[in-house]
C-alpha cells in the first residue's frame, strides 16, 4: 500500500470507523515487511508518536483476541515485532530530539573551551629616519618613501626596501672622517615580523623578528659598519676597498664579500655566527680575541670564541619561511615560537628529555605548530598569549 492509504486506514481504525475488510487489510499490511517503513513516514512530533503507539497497541490486542493456542509462537513473534518497532521508533524520536540538543551543547562547550588561535607573523617593520620620522613598512605600502639629499628610499613590488643613490650624496666618494656627514637610519621588526633591506652599497639584509639594524644611509670612509640587535642574514656586496663589519653586543664580524647569518638575541646564551660562503673574521670585543670562519662553520661568542662545523640550513631556514630544528630542546623551540607568535612560555612538571629535529612552516598558526610538536611526549595548553608546556 501507498503511505497515504496506510495513514488513512490507521486514522479510521483508531476512530473505530474502519470496516472489517479495511481492518483485515491493515492487519495484513502490518504483518508484511513493508510495515517497517511506517516509522519513517511520520513526522517526529509527540501527537503522531502517540498515534503510532496507540495503533500498534490496538493491533496487538486484536491479534491476542484472534490467536488460538496452537498459534502461540506466531503470537510471540507478533508481540516481538511490534515491540521492536515501538522501541525503534521511540529511540529514533528520542535521538532526533536529543541529538540536536546534545550537539548544540557540545558545540557550545567546544567553542567555550577551544583557545583562540594565534596567526603567524608577516612582512612588517618600522623604518626610523635620521630626523626621527617613523615609517611603517607592510604589505600595503609600496613606492618611494623618501627622496632627499640624493638618496632614494624605495619599497619595491616584492616588498623589499631599497636604498639607492640617485646623485652624489653628502659624504659619498669622500675619504672623510667627519662623522657628522654620516646619516643613520634604523629598521626594526616587531615580534612576528621580518623584512628584507637592500643597502646603498648593494648588500642585502634579511631581518628576522624582534630585531633591528642601524646603518648609514651612505657608506663613507673605508668602512661599511652596521649595528645589529637580534638576528639577520647578510649577503654582502664585495668591495675590496671597504670592508663590511657587523657589530652585535660584544662581537664584531668583518668581511669583504660573503654570505652569513648572525643570531644575537639577548635571550640566547651566546652570539652565533654561521658562515655560508666566503670568509669572515669574528672578533670578541672585550678580549680582542679573533677567529677566522670557513664556509660551513659556526662560531659562538660568550666570553671566548668557540668554532664548530654545522648544518647551515638550520640557521638560515627562517629566511625561507621555516623553523628548522636539529637536536633542539624544548626551550630552544619555544624561544623561536615566542618571537614569531608573540607568546610567553610557562613550564609545568618534569618534562621528558626530548630533542626536536625537522622543519615546520612559519606560515602555520600557533595551534597547528603545537599539534605537530605534540607528536612527541610533550604537551601544550594555550591560555591567551601564554603557552603552558607540560609532560
Amino acid at each position: 500500500m501507498q503511505n497515504e492509504e496506510v495513514e488513512k486506514l490507521v486514522e479510521k481504525y483508531l476512530q473505530n470507523t474502519a470496516s472489517k475488510e479495511e481492518v483485515n487489510k491493515l492487519f495484513r499490511w502490518y504483518r508484511t515487511e513493508s510495515s517497517r517503513e511506517l516509522e519513517w513516514h511520520f513526522d517526529h512530533s509527540e501527537n503522531e508518536e502517540s498515534l503510532k503507539l496507540s495503533m500498534l497497541s490496538k493491533i496487538i490486542k486484536s491479534d491476542l483476541e484472534q490467536k488460538k493456542e496452537p498459534l502461540i509462537k506466531s503470537f510471540y513473534y507478533t508481540i516481538a515485532a511490534a515491540a521492536s518497532i515501538i522501541i525503534l521508533f521511540s529511540y529514533a524520536f528520542y535521538n532526533y530530539i536529543s541529538k540536536d540538543n546534545t550537539q548544540l551543547v557540545r558545540t557550545e562547550q567546544i567553542e567555550k573551551q577551544k583557545p583562540l588561535d594565534i596567526q603567524p607573523g608577516g612582512h612588517i617593520a618600522i623604518l626610523t629616519l635620521a630626523d626621527g620620522r617613523k615609517i611603517v613598512l607592510d604589505d600595503s605600502h609600496n613606492g618611494v618613501l623618501v627622496n632627499e639629499g640624493g638618496i632614494k628610499v624605495h619599497k619595491n613590488l616584492n616588498g623589499i626596501l631599497e636604498y639607492t643613490i640617485s646623485k652624489q650624496a653628502p659624504g659619498e666618494g669622500q675619504n672623510s672622517t667627519d662623522k657628522n656627514l654620516i646619516v643613520y637610519n634604523t629598521i626594526q621588526t616587531p615580534v612576528g615580523g621580518k623584512f628584507q633591506l637592500n643597502l646603498s652599497d648593494g648588500s642585502k639584509v634579511w631581518l628576522n623578528s624582534a630585531s633591528s639594524l642601524r646603518f648609514p644611509v651612505v657608506f663613507t670612509d673605508n668602512t661599511r659598519e652596521v649595528e645589529l640587535k637580534g638576528e639577520a642574514y647578510f649577503e654582502v656586496s664585495k668591495d675590496n676597498n671597504k670592508k663590511f663589519s657587523v657589530r652585535s653586543g660584544n662581537q664584531s664580524v668583518e668581511v669583504l664579500g660573503t654570505h652569513f647569518n648572525i643570531n644575537a638575541y639577548s635571550d640566547e646564551p651566546s652570539i652565533t655566527t654561521t658562515l655560508i660562503e666566503g670568509k669572515v673574521r669574528v672578533i670578541e670585543l672585550n678580549t680582542h680575541e679573533s677567529q677566522i670562519l670557513e664556509p660551513g662553520e659556526q662560531s659562538k661568542v660568550d666570553r671566548n670564541i668557540k668554532i664548530k662545523k654545522t648544518d647551515t640550513q638550520v640557521d638560515v631556514a627562517w629566511k625561507d619561511g621555516y623553523f628548522y630544528f636539529e637536536n633542539a630542546d624544548i626551550k630552544i623551540v619555544m624561544r623561536q615560537l615566542a618571537r614569531w607568535y608573540g607568546i610567553t612560555t610557562r613550564y609545568e612538571g618534569v618534562l621528558p628529555e626530548h630533542h626536536f629535529a625537522g622543519a615546520i612552516s612559519t606560515s602555520l598558526t600557533l595551534l597547528e605548530v603545537l599539534e605537530i610538536l605534540e607528536k612527541s611526549n610533550i604537551h601544550f595548553r594555550l591560555e591567551g598569549k601564554e603557552v603552558i608546556v607540560m609532560p
